[in-house]
């Protein structure tokens, strides 16, 4: 069943909104049919973000109360709600702590029906759609919904097989596109349901009329008696390109599915101050070749894309000067971001790994921390702004052991980054501080405290 849409457009001021308004109208326009009917008192309301480029957003009524907020490519929670018309605002908050209004917008809730709030495309001019779906009480059954969020407006072709089946055995589910959602029927109906059995799938997209795989999902349990809604979205991040499948249900934890062949990346860092480059070889995967390069002290390397796989990571000093480091696992996972950081303790390199962020770095920055000194186990990171001082910093990062890394979202802004310890007193102890730097790159930054031929014997270096 496809669902239909209206648009209404809206000037104001900031940008224009579409909304579309979508209803599912229930068992009868639908033809499906369960061993149960809908027992659903109140009405549903919950907010999606699917804007690549944007912010954390926040969803509230106008005058009211709060839903909570979400960042690219996750959800609220549902709320239960009375019916009517509500009123919602839209707003995120900047690097000043002030609110910034995105737009307002009205939605008509129904007793029994669920609504998701939808924003997409470009932040600089999003597009608000709505959708409505009647929801069902049911037993081992499930529905499924499907929504392209694609800013390039891509439409897909939506294919679906039982656990263990390739794609030339999968179902033809119909086809998804920019700004609709569509309910998925399934194809073994029984007489119990219309709607899915509850077990193991398989979900494959095609571009439209095509039957070249571009997105194959690994085997998806679907265990809930309820309605998901598939959302075809853009990869964001640190990684630039390809699709993700959303899974949305009736939480604020969305599963992003990523495709089974997609493509994994790493990049590499030394932070030791030897002399002589350092000699890195990364591979070990038997459907790769070994790479090999080298890294002058404190040089980060590109991002390089590679096959997703368990890799080994050797470096060596050419100098003789340090113990190399021999085969490091290094495990990349579809769509995963990795970076690796080389150190040397006590004249044996080491390695510390971390995945980066796939959130969008317009607004918000994802800063990952990481501490590189072996001398101290409890490295204190302050962001301290231009009116602030450790004691009022509002970001901070506490208690990171040697090797440990961390992550913290910033707003775009400058700040100094001060790196801090306390001794056996319960004093402070400054190990570097930076000048004002300015987090407001779309980047993924990575903030290292290590040994440095400097007075404090520390320095602290911000990459990306």
């Amino acid at each position: 069943m496809q669902l239909t849409s209206q648009s209404l457009l809206s000037g104001t001021g900031f940008r224009a909104v579409a909304i579309g308004l979508v209803a599912l109208l229930g068992l009868t326009a639908c033809g499906g049919s369960d061993s149960s009917s809908s027992d659903y008192s109140y009405a549903y309301i919950q907010f999606y973000n699917a804007s690549p480029n944007g912010a954390n957003v926040e969803m509230r009524e106008v005058d009211g109360d709060s839903f909570g907020s979400a960042q690219f490519g996750d959800t609220t929670s549902m709320f239960s709600m009375d019916d009517g018309e509500l009123e919602l605002e839209f707003i995120r908050t900047d690097s000043d702590d002030q609110e910034v209004y995105i737009d307002e917008i009205t939605v008509d809730l129904e007793v029994g029906h669920k609504t998701i709030v939808v924003m997409s495309g470009d932040f600089n001019a999003p597009t608000f759609n709505v959708y409505s779906y009647e929801r069902e009480t049911m037993e081992d059954h499930f529905r499924l919904f499907a929504l392209s969020v694609a800013v390039d407006d891509s439409s897909y072709d939506f294919y679906m097989s039982e656990s263990g089946d390739p794609f030339e055995a999968a179902n033809f589910l119909g086809t998804v596109t920019t700004g609709d959602m569509t309910e998925l029927n399934y194809w073994d109906a029984d007489d119990d349901s219309d709607y899915f059995d509850e077990g193991e799938y398989t979900i494959y997209l095609t571009e439209l009329g095509s039957d070249e795989v571009v997105f194959e999902s690994q085997t998806l349990d679907f265990v809930y008696e309820t309605e998901y809604v598939m959302s075809l979205r853009d990869v964001s991040g640190a990684i630039q390109e390809g699709l993700v499948v959303d899974t949305i249900l009736n939480s604020s934890t969305v599963t992003a599915l990523t495709d089974v062949e997609a493509d994994s990346q790493y990049r590499i860092y030394n932070s030791t101050n030897l002399d002589a480059e350092l000699s890195v070889t990364f591979g070990g995967n038997t459907d790769e070749e070994d790479v090999s390069f080298t890294l002058a002290a404190g040089e980060l390397s590109e991002f390089s894309a590679i096959r997703y796989g368990d890799y080994r990571v050797t470096v060596t000093d050419p100098s003789g000067a340090v113990t190399a480091l021999s085969n490091k696992l290094i495990t990349l996972n579809q769509g995963e971001s990795k970076a690796v950081l080389i150190y040397n303790t006590n004249n044996v390199l080491g390695a510390a790994t971390f995945v980066e962020s796939g959130l969008p770095q317009a607004y918000d920055k994802t800063v990952n921390f990481i501490n590189l000194v072996s001398d101290f186990d409890d490295v204190d990171f302050y962001l301290v702004r231009n009116d602030e001082t450790i004691d009022t910093a509002e970001y901070d990062v506490q208690n990171l052991e040697f090797a440990e890394s961390t992550s913290e979202v910033l707003p775009s802004d400058y700040y100094e980054v001060i790196a801090v310890y306390e001794d056996d007193n319960e004093e402070q102890v400054l190990l570097d501080r930076t000048a004002l730097f300015g987090f407001t790159e779309e980047e993924n930054y990575i903030v290292t405290v290590e040994p440095a031929d400097t007075p404090t014997g520390y320095e602290i270096n911000v990459l990306y």
